[in-house]
C-alpha cells in the first residue's frame, strides 16, 4: 500500500516554505527603512546631526573639563585682583575712646634738678570726650631726696643750700591727641598707638611749709593699646611752681619721666553701624 502523500500536496508545501523564507528579509528591510518624506517637509536637522559627544573619547572629555576649570579659575583670580584695585578698604579702629573712661595707675622719676631727686607714684581718671579730646584728674605722692651734688656742696664749701622737695600734689588736665597710628612689634602683632599733649593746673605741697602752692603741669605722652582693655602710656611731665626762698621767690620746674597703665571703663568696644 502506498502511504506517500500525493505529489500535488508535496509541491504545495514546498512552495509555501520558499515563499515564507523570501518574505521575512523583505519585511525586516521595510521596518528599518524610514518612511518617505513628504514633498514640502523639511529634513529633521536633529536626527541628521551627528552625535559629537558620543563619538568623543573619555580622555578628550576629561581634558576639556580640566581646561574649562583652569579658565574659570584664571578668570576668578583676575576678577578678584581687579576688585582689590577698585575697592578701598577702611579698617575698623582697634578701639574707640569717645565716651569711655580710663583708670590710670603709674609712677615715674624726676631728672634735671641737680640738688633734689624725686620718685613719684600717681593715680588718675581720664574721661575721653571724643577720639581726640579728654578731661582728667590725678593725684601724686612724691618721695624726694637730696643728690650727691647737694652733699658735695655742703661738705666741700660748708654751705647749706635751700632745698624744696615735692611731697604731694593734685591736678586737673586736658589732653589732645593729634596723632593716631600703629606699628609692628617684631612681627608678632600690630600695636595701635596715639600720641597726646597735656596741660593743666593744680596744687602741690613741698618741704618748705604746709601751705599748698599753685602749680601747672605740661607734658607729652604716647599711649600704646596693648589689649582691648589695657593701655601702656609713656609720659614726660613738667611740674612748674613758684617757691618761696629766703632770697626771694623762684620758679622751680620738676620734670618727670614715667609709665602708666590704663584700664578702660567699660573694658569692651561697642561698634554701631548705620542701618
Amino acid at each position: 500500500m502506498d502511504v506517500r502523500p500525493p505529489m500535488k500536496a508535496w509541491l504545495v508545501r514546498l512552495t509555501i516554505a520558499v515563499s515564507g523564507a523570501v518574505a521575512l528579509p523583505s519585511a525586516a528591510l521595510a521596518q528599518s527603512s524610514p518612511p518617505p518624506a513628504d514633498a514640502g517637509a523639511q529634513p529633521n536637522s536633529e536626527s541628521s546631526r551627528p552625535n559629537s559627544e558620543s563619538s568623543r573619547t573619555g580622555d578628550e572629555v576629561s581634558r576639556d573639563g580640566a581646561r574649562r576649570s583652569a579658565l574659570s579659575k584664571e578668570a576668578a583670580e583676575q576678577g578678584e585682583a581687579e576688585l582689590f584695585k577698585a575697592v578701598r578698604v577702611f579698617q575698623q579702629r582697634y578701639l574707640l575712646k569717645a565716651g569711655r573712661a580710663e583708670l590710670l595707675i603709674g609712677g615715674g622719676s624726676s631728672f634735671g634738678d641737680p640738688l633734689v631727686h624725686h620718685w613719684q607714684a600717681d593715680a588718675g581718671l581720664l574721661y575721653h570726650l571724643t577720639e581726640r579730646w579728654s578731661l582728667g584728674a590725678n593725684g601724686a605722692k612724691h618721695f624726694g631726696s637730696t643728690t650727691a651734688s647737694f652733699d658735695d656742696i655742703k661738705s666741700n664749701y660748708g654751705l647749706f643750700p635751700e632745698k624744696s622737695a615735692l611731697q604731694a600734689g593734685g591736678f586737673g588736665e586736658v589732653q589732645f591727641s593729634p596723632v593716631f597710628g600703629k606699628f609692628s612689634s617684631f612681627g608678632i602683632t600690630v600695636l595701635q598707638i596715639d600720641a597726646y599733649l597735656l596741660a593743666g593746673g593744680g596744687v602741690v605741697r613741698t618741704t618748705r611749709g604746709e601751705k599748698l602752692k599753685p602749680a601747672g603741669v605740661f607734658g607729652v605722652g604716647m599711649r600704646i593699646h596693648t589689649l582691648r582693655w589695657l593701655t601702656v602710656s609713656a609720659e614726660l611731665r613738667d611740674v612748674a611752681l613758684i617757691e618761696n626762698f629766703q632770697a626771694g621767690d623762684a620758679l622751680l620746674q620738676h620734670v618727670f619721666a614715667g609709665l602708666r597703665l590704663g584700664f578702660w571703663l567699660p573694658p569692651t568696644v561697642q561698634y554701631r553701624y548705620p542701618r
